[in-house]
């Protein structure tokens, strides 16, 4: 048998001890140990396939349960431990709940409250601690809120404590004293606590101010206002503070806004601060750019006006070179227009100016001015009807002359050279006017159906004149005074070289409809409160319409019931409107340039005002319901003085 085995292996298998038949496997005699048996052999032929990775996979299983073991353990021992935590903390809750019944009961009312807090932390919804809690807080503020006579000696100690420091001048200290007596107890020596107050208040108003500490100082001020309204003293204070603020405001952005906060200030009081040569420099620096413009009157007239407030000998000097300037512009052909008028007669009814005809170029031999608006307008769809009248500068011939916007040609005409701030009498037949003439300086009327002026008034400083709605009196403004304070003046178109009738102090005066009313710029008799105010015909009754001390340039709509105005309270000029049934206010444009000289449509439903929006000066269309913009037409150079200029619309 062996050797028949050994036969085989030779003969079908080249490899030493082993040969492949189909599936069946023979194995060599020589592997097999010598102690096998021969029937161990044979059945060693019929076993399966040995699989190589069944033991990593049972390796693998094995240590999947493992590990599981493990975490489920771990589970079991976290759940163990919330629940010995849980137990834990409810025991401690428990201890600390007794130990604050223990101080609860002994009076110890703070280390009550902090041993309800712990019982809180470790069991948050022990109701019995949270009761507790509540009841010990209640307990300690009680005890904590001192009794009437307790209250007394703690006021008392104050009081002393506030008026040591009172008396040693300490205000600040003394002031912050008193107010913590004020709130222990309000009524403890009430009228000496309030005057020490009010007096230490206004004191450290004054020396704040004084140290330009504005802000300070002007809540110093309103602190006297709140305990004592009305206060005279304090009111002066803060309302000279807050015109001293609004001209540092407007201090080389606008020096004709900082000019009029300056000149209301130094009317009330001239020695305040440095008012009077803040106010001397600002008519300089304004007058500076009159000098580029090369407008030599309104150069003299700032520089007249500077040498009133401070007359010194270099303000003087040029304030003489800039008026023989002005008088030699007056003296060129291109400025002589002649107007002859009559000495002034005893008796109005038998007034007869006698007049020029209206300069012509055919009248005058020289052209028509080529800067300024041009000779047409592209007049917007919904623009109205109407002629509208607005006054342009034209710095290469130095004049401010009146043209006419006619919304149904879009034609634009001249009316008069040298004449600013028109206004339409009713019907639109005259126009009254600042004349601008170096000669004939004042107010004059324009006869458009005669084509003839004449003069009402002759001072320079008379201007914004406005018609009454019968034509029979014009109001104007003027400061011709030595005093130099604004005021408004009612006068009769068949004056010649009038003074007016004086009604109240204020400026840019407009009649309402109906003519029982005055709307304008003014403010009350100390020079406070500034703002729009009405006053009825003949200048009684006066009272403040609006809120803001910038409001100026009031006109009427049509029907009565709302007056558009101009305000710097957003920080720059902007047109506003007022109903006068309510007297709540509305803003109407918001646009960084600046919107001036409001005038209301004949039909109401719009205004036309003057904007330098696109960098150029023009006339501008608002409609009062959608809030749109238009732009009208140009016209011409940059103003010199844009609150000034006033428009006029008529049908």
């Amino acid at each position: 048998m062996r050797t028949f085995f050994q036969n085989f292996s030779r003969r079908g298998d080249k490899r030493p001890g082993t040969r492949q038949e189909g599936t069946a496997i023979t194995v060599a005699p020589s592997d097999l140990s010598a102690r096998q048996e021969i029937g161990e052999l044979a059945d060693s032929a019929h076993e399966p396939v040995r699989r190589p990775w069944l033991r990593p996979l049972v390796i693998a299983l094995a240590l999947i349960c493992l590990i599981g073991y493990i975490v489920a353990a771990g589970i079991l021992g976290v759940y163990d431990g919330l629940r010995d935590r849980a137990l834990r903390d409810q025991q401690l809750a428990q201890e600390h709940y007794a130990l604050g019944m223990g101080y609860l009961q002994a009076g110890e009312y703070e280390l009550a409250i902090a041993e309800f807090d712990l019982a809180l932390n470790h069991n948050p919804k022990l109701r019995e601690a949270q009761a507790q809690l509540r009841y010990a807080k209640e307990l300690a503020r009680t005890l904590a809120t001192p009794t009437s006579e307790t209250r007394q000696d703690a006021a008392q100690l104050l009081y002393r404590e506030a008026v040591a420091y009172y008396e040693s001048g300490n205000l600040a200290q003394a002031v912050t004293v008193l107010e913590e007596l004020r709130g222990l107890d309000p009524d403890y020596q009430q009228k000496n606590v309030e005057l020490m107050l009010t007096t230490a208040h206004y004191q450290l108003g004054l020396n704040a101010a004084a140290q330009n500490h504005l802000e300070e100082a002007a809540t110093h001020f309103k602190a006297v206002l709140a305990l004592k309204p009305g206060d005279p003293s304090a009111q002066d204070q803060l309302n000279m503070l807050e015109l001293y603020t609004a001209a540092l405001s407007n201090w080389g952005q606008d020096w004709s806004a900082a000019i009029q906060a300056l000149k209301g200030l130094y009317a009330i009081a001239p020695e305040y601060k440095d008012v009077r040569t803040r106010l001397h420099d600002a008519y300089l620096y304004r007058a500076q750019s009159y000098v580029t413009q090369g407008d030599w009157c309104r150069v003299a007239e700032d520089y007249t006006s500077a040498a009133e407030v401070l007359p010194l000998e270099s303000t003087v000097d040029i304030r003489d070179d800039a008026l023989m300037r002005c008088q030699a512009m007056a003296r060129t052909p291109e400025a002589t227009v002649e107007i002859r008028v009559s000495p002034r007669p005893t008796s109005l009814a038998t007034a007869q100016p006698q007049v020029s005809p209206i300069p012509t170029s055919a009248s005058t031999g020289q052209e028509r001015p080529t800067a300024g608006p041009t000779a047409s307008a592209t007049i917007p769809r919904g623009a109205g009807e109407g002629r509208i009248v607005f006054s342009a500068l034209d710095a290469v011939r130095q004049k401010t002359d009146l043209y006419l916007l006619n919304l149904s040609t879009g034609e634009v005409t001249l009316l008069w050279e040298s004449g600013s701030q028109p206004a339409f009498g009713l019907g639109g037949g005259r126009l009254a006017f600042r004349n601008l003439d170096p000669f004939h300086l004042g107010l004059s009327i324009l006869d458009l159906r005669s084509r003839t002026v004449s003069e009402m008034t002759n001072h320079p400083e008379d201007s914004t004149p406005a018609w009454s709605p019968d034509n029979l009196q014009i109001a104007f403004a003027s400061n011709k005074h030595g005093d130099r304070k604004w005021r408004i003046y009612v006068i009769s178109p068949g004056e010649v070289r009038g003074e007016g009738q004086e009604w109240v102090y204020g400026q840019m005066p407009a009649w309402s409809p109906d003519g029982s009313e005055l709307a304008y710029h003014g403010c009350d008799e100390r020079g406070d409160n500034c703002a729009v105010w009405l006053m009825l015909a003949g200048g009684f009754n006066p009272r403040r319409l609006t809120s803001h001390p910038s409001d100026t340039a009031p006109a009427w709509s049509p029907d009565g019931r709302q007056i558009a105005f101009v305000s710097a309270r957003s920080g720059n000029w902007e047109l506003y409107v007022v109903d006068l049934a309510t007297g709540q206010e509305r803003r109407l444009t918001d646009h960084p340039a600046a919107d001036v000289a409001p005038v209301w449509s004949p039909s109401g439903k719009q205004l036309a005002f003057l904007s330098n929006r696109d960098g150029r000066w023009a006339i501008h269309l608002l409609d009062i319901r959608s809030g749109s913009v238009q732009m009208l037409t140009t016209t011409g150079d940059p103003y010199p003085d844009p609150l000034s200029e006033r428009l006029s619309w008529v049908p």
